[in-house]
């Protein structure tokens, strides 16, 4: 009886960690930005056709177009001495200075930005937005 009772209490913590873990998948899914549309600045880029629009640059193995171009292109005038923040589809984010973030390299292909200068935990997977911190 006591055998059973276990492999009962056992199922049902089985099945109460299944749903927590199928909910969480469901939630983040559906919380998840479009890739589709870079917005940089309040302006809305198509991946597509950025290579088009802009020089691609190398650096240290990595190629992309410069981070510094965009913000630029977006009208933004004057980001000397601010930070740029750089948002992923999951809510990822990082905000660097832009001393360093300037030379920051958007790679279309993947839809990421790279910074040959700084670890790799300051780049941001999925890019969705990118914004000057005032």
């Amino acid at each position: 009886m006591l055998g059973r009772r276990t492999n009962v209490i056992l199922g049902l913590i089985a099945l109460l960690i299944l749903t927590g873990s199928l909910g969480a998948l469901v939630y983040n899914a559906s919380t998840t930005g479009s890739t589709d549309v870079l917005t940089v600045c309040g302006k809305e880029y198509d991946w597509k056709d950025l290579e088009n629009r802009f020089e691609t640059r190398e650096s240290n193995g990595h190629s992309g177009i410069l981070v510094s171009d965009l913000v630029v292109d977006s009208g933004f005038k004057d980001p000397e001495g601010k930070s740029i923040r750089f948002i992923g589809a999951d809510g990822y984010q990082k905000e660097i200075p832009w001393a360093s973030a300037g030379n920051g390299l958007i790679d279309v292909g993947e839809k990421k930005v790279v910074f040959p200068d700084l670890y790799k935990s300051f780049w941001v997977r999925d890019l969705v937005e990118i914004e000057v911190v005032e």
